[in-house]
């Protein structure tokens, strides 16, 4: 073969090999991509999918259950050809009765979440700051609560409305 055929065959096969990849990852959600990858601990790896909201500008809130039966969130983007992850919030406790919240911020600091994991059903809606949360309900006898805001803000107490 003379060197301008094995330099086509190459060109040819990397870009086979890129469109793949790109097939590959379209069809992809945010959570099959956070449990695809592995993180480099127990509390960073997807095992169960609870929750997703689109949290715009191609930003998605993911809750899952963490290797060590924990509830976790994940803010993921949404790139051009995959997506990236942002932050993952800390673990809230499942088993744990009552109302459990924790604060997070990504995008260097100019954008936070509020989340948390209420176990009492009583609890009609949550506000913090004054503002409801969205309260979502999950698989198993809890729900989520979670609010998205953008800027400085210290971790705020919530209040749990009956």
């Amino acid at each position: 073969m003379n060197k301008k055929r094995i330099l086509g065959i190459t060109i040819l096969a990397i870009f086979l090999l890129i469109l793949l990849l790109i097939m590959q990852n379209v069809n992809q959600s945010p959570y099959d991509f956070l449990k695809s990858r592995k993180g480099s601990s127990r509390s960073e790896n997807a095992t169960e999918f609870l929750y997703q909201a689109d949290i715009g500008n191609k930003e998605y809130a993911v809750f899952y259950v963490n290797e060590n039966g924990h509830a976790a969130c994940a803010i993921i983007r949404r790139g051009i050809f995959t997506y990236s992850l942002l932050r993952i919030s800390s673990e809230v406790f499942l088993n744990e009765p009552g109302a459990f919240f924790h604060f997070s911020s990504y995008n260097k600091g100019r954008n936070w979440i509020y989340w948390g994991i209420i176990q009492d059903e009583n609890v009609k809606k949550v506000l913090i700051n004054k503002t409801e949360a969205n309260l979502v309900d999950a698989v198993y006898n809890f729900r989520i609560c979670y609010l998205m805001g953008a800027g400085k803000e210290e971790p705020p107490q919530p209040e749990l409305i009956y």
